[in-house]
């Protein structure tokens, strides 16, 4: 498990830029962004995205932790096509870290975020291919909204779409 999951600080630019890069390497059809578009981001796009998911930010960004090293990321925030609801965003854990419940600890946490701020549901896109993370996101209790979407705008890689009511 984790040694933490925490907030992620405003100050931890660096080692935020450096985990989504890995996110975006790792599994590049998992984001609708790609390395290629955010690897050349300057470092005053981290400060700021550091900025607005830190405590006081617009966001709520989370990260998982061992030994120090960063293996982990979930964030949350008002959804950018769905307004009321809240989105689970930037979901990722290392290779080296699956199957330890770390994912599981930060869907929950920002779920937890989502409840407090009074949104009344929460969604996400998950790659429609990615049965480990269509089972993990039922096991914490969202469901199939119905809504196909590709990942990009170009791509034949297909997301669902899925709710829970908060």
């Amino acid at each position: 498990m984790a040694e933490a999951i925490r907030r992620i600080g405003a100050g931890e630019w660096r080692e935020l830029r450096d985990l989504r890069l890995r996110a975006l390497q790792d599994a590049p059809d998992a984001f609708t962004a790609t390395y290629e578009e955010e690897s050349i981001l300057p470092d005053a796009h981290w400060a700021d995205l550091a900025t607005e998911l830190a405590e006081g930010g617009s966001s709520f960004g989370l990260v998982a932790a061992t030994e120090g090293r960063w293996i982990g990321m979930a964030v949350g925030g008002p959804h950018r096509d769905f307004p009321g609801e809240a989105g689970l965003y930037a979901m990722w854990v290392d290779p080296s870290a699956r199957g330890a419940r770390v994912a599981r600890a930060l869907v929950e946490g920002v779920v937890a975020w989502a409840r407090s701020a009074g949104f009344p549901v929460i969604r996400l896109r998950v790659t429609v291919s990615n049965e480990a993370a269509v089972r993990l996101y039922v096991r914490c209790g969202f469901a199939d909204a119905g809504l196909r979407l590709p990942v990009r705008e170009g791509s034949d890689v297909i997301t669902m779409s899925m709710t829970m009511a908060l």
